[in-house]
């Protein structure tokens, strides 16, 4: 079929008319053989589409395709258009621009002799050489994916020096690694979101050392060995799949923390600090406890926390701490921050449901006024308290 004036479009709606009528016959007559051949075909086919794509997207931005959609960018456009994320988006056009600029990786990916991962494994190692040799690490990268996969190619782009300079191979991949590692400090992530049904669901991004960090703790946590050992050998679950096995070792990581290595925010520990009675919590009542920061946890949970001392029981009958401090200082403590967020649970401005925990504490009285540094003291958000402090023309202290 020669191509008519329709030009590629024409050729996508040929081939996707013909993956329709594939899909409308029945497979289940198909043989061993065919079935092996058919799924390498559709291999091929997936690798040709994904580099027509990539052409495709880098012909878009060049002629600014996006714009009669009122839409900010082609990759904006794009994810509209295909219902997929404005990320995604913008990933498909970064990586279709990047193989533009390495066209023998584009020849090999539209040959179908390389997969989509292989090519973005080759172009990004290309990318850490000088320009004079990445001629020469892009021919040595893609010999070798005839017979490696993405993740093998990966760790031979990391070791690519080795190839190109033998001699200076450490030296030159020391500083590949700097400036990777500069990259992805920059690059750092973290986002988390609460769910309906009692949980929260988090996202991140970290350089390969925390990552590494983050993994052996929990691998030292979660291990058969490590249940066994720490909870007796009843404790191991086989039916409790890795990544369920992983997110419990995670929670468990969290409860172990030291409150103490941890720096304050606001003046106050990021220790968490439960509330709950006496009575609860040594009669085994079945009373929620109240978080600082505002959820609530089953009475059980909280006695597992109390029983690790990973909580601080708020205003539980003489503590000894020292809760007024007249005006001998001006600044709250840290028992005293606990106890005011125990009492208050919010910011004291109406309508304004930041958790006591995420405040700052205001004097009342204020302190200019003769305000004690006790338990009278308020908790205001930032924005309340400069407010605040703005409407008597004075400055918040620095506390």
């Amino acid at each position: 079929m020669q191509m008519g004036a329709g030009g590629v479009r024409e050729w996508a709606r040929v081939a996707d008319d013909a993956l329709a009528h594939a899909l409308a016959a029945p497979v289940w007559s198909t043989g061993a053989e065919d079935t092996r051949e058919a799924l390498l075909e559709l291999a091929r086919i997936e690798a040709r589409a994904a580099a027509l794509k990539a052409r495709l997207l880098v012909q878009a931005e060049e002629l600014g395709a996006h714009q009669e959609s009122g839409a900010e960018t082609v990759a904006v456009w794009h994810a509209r258009a295909t219902r997929t994320t404005v990320a995604q988006g913008r990933a498909a056009v970064r990586e279709a621009v990047a193989l533009e600029g390495r066209p023998d990786v584009a020849s090999a990916r539209a040959s179908a002799g390389i997969n989509a991962a292989q090519a973005k494994v080759i172009v990004d190692a290309v990318a850490e050489v000088p320009e004079e040799d990445r001629e020469q690490a892009s021919a040595y990268l893609l010999e070798k994916a005839a017979s490696h996969h993405a993740k093998d190619l990966r760790v031979l782009g990391r070791r690519i020096w080795e190839v190109l300079d033998p001699v200076a191979a450490d030296a030159r991949e020391s500083a590949a690694l700097e400036r990777q590692e500069a990259r992805a400090a920059q690059r750092v992530r973290f986002s988390m979101v609460e769910h309906d049904d009692g949980t929260m669901e988090g996202w991140f991004r970290v350089p390969v050392l925390h990552g590494a960090m983050l993994r052996k703790m929990l691998v030292a946590i979660g291990a058969p060995k490590a249940k066994r050992a720490a909870e007796g050998a009843g404790s191991y679950d086989p039916t409790i799949k890795t990544p369920a096995r992983w997110g419990q070792a995670f929670c468990d990581l969290l409860e172990r923390i030291d409150h103490t290595d941890l720096p304050d925010r606001a003046g106050c520990g990021a220790t968490v600090v439960v509330t709950m009675t006496i009575e609860n919590l040594t009669a085994q009542l079945e009373q929620a406890g109240l978080l600082d920061t505002g959820e609530r946890i089953s009475a059980t949970a909280a006695r597992r926390l109390a029983a690790r001392a990973g909580i601080i029981p708020a205003v539980l009958d003489g503590t000894g701490m020292v809760l007024d401090w007249g005006r001998t200082r001006r600044f709250h403590t840290r028992a005293q921050r606990m106890a005011i967020a125990t009492m208050h649970r919010s910011c004291v401005e109406p309508g304004c449901d930041v958790p006591a925990s995420h405040c700052e504490i205001d004097h009342d009285p204020p302190w200019e006024s003769g305000g004690g540094t006790d338990l009278t003291g308020k908790p205001r958000c930032p924005r309340h308290h400069r407010a605040r402090h703005r409407d008597r023309g004075t400055d918040p202290p620095d506390d």
